[in-house]
């Protein structure tokens, strides 16, 4: 799985997902496309009505943002900020398969003599029509360490450097809806590693991830379904454009 993840250069998919924010699940769909170097994205949302396009280099770094409740107007947003974070466990730049396998690598290679204790093959499965490995990730050692912040960090940094969930950090550390640096010296309670079990479910033929299912010690806190995946097919020139046909910036 991870050596398919690496060859991806782009990548077309359709996403639900089901997050827990404060006890709830939140259930979303989306349609994305990804160009990984350089970084482009377009994230639609059909239901919520919302279209996001990001072009590394481009913009002054901020994502153009459409909403269908303010049909004629565009905004600059940032992606680390309040508004594209609120409820959101993971920035646009965290869509894909290959965040998948950069967790699961960074896991992997944090414990390299434990592999046979925490990855077990669980067989052939069938979901939705397709016949998948089912790979189940156990951590029973989960836990929270405390950390103390240095100059100039943020959950997101933080996050980064433990390979966590920055969404949990914040929600753990009462800092949901702030998304600035964090004083010097602070003390925070970190979930190490990501969490304490994850199931997989990965397409026998391509070898690539369509359902994770992660649990901490509250349950599902986070599951992703991937439908008519494509990878490293050509776009259009213009499809990481505005004006580009269809989308409605």
């Amino acid at each position: 799985m991870l050596d398919s993840i690496k060859i991806i250069k782009n990548e077309r998919l359709d996403v639900k997902a089901t997050e827990r924010v404060n006890n709830t699940l939140h259930f979303a769909e989306s349609r994305i496309k990804i160009n990984f170097n350089p970084k482009k994205i377009y994230f639609n949302s059909p239901l919520k009505g919302i279209e996001i396009l990001w072009v590394e280099g481009t913009n002054k770094g901020n994502a153009l943002a459409h909403s269908r409740s303010l049909p004629f107007m565009n905004l600059d947003l940032d992606p680390y900020g309040s508004i594209m974070r609120k409820d959101q466990h993971h920035t646009i730049f965290e869509l894909g398969t290959p965040y998948i396998g950069s967790i699961i690598a960074n896991t992997i290679i944090k414990a390299p003599k434990d592999f046979d204790k925490h990855f077990k093959y669980a067989g052939v499965i069938k979901w939705n029509n397709t016949e998948c490995y089912q790979l189940i990730i156990d951590y029973p050692e989960y836990k929270y360490i405390e950390y103390t912040t240095l100059k100039g960090e943020t959950v997101t940094s933080i996050s980064h450097k433990f390979s966590t969930s920055d969404f949990k950090i914040r929600y753990k550390n009462d800092l949901s809806s702030y998304f600035g640096a964090i004083k010097e010296g602070k003390k925070l309670l970190i979930p190490i590693p990501y969490s304490n079990k994850v199931i997989i479910y990965i397409d026998k033929k391509m070898f690539l991830p369509i359902k994770v299912m992660v649990y901490d010690e509250g349950g599902i806190y986070e599951e992703y379904e991937f439908y008519n995946i494509r990878i490293n097919t050509p776009f259009a020139s213009d499809e990481f454009s505005k004006n580009f046909k269809g989308y409605g910036f």
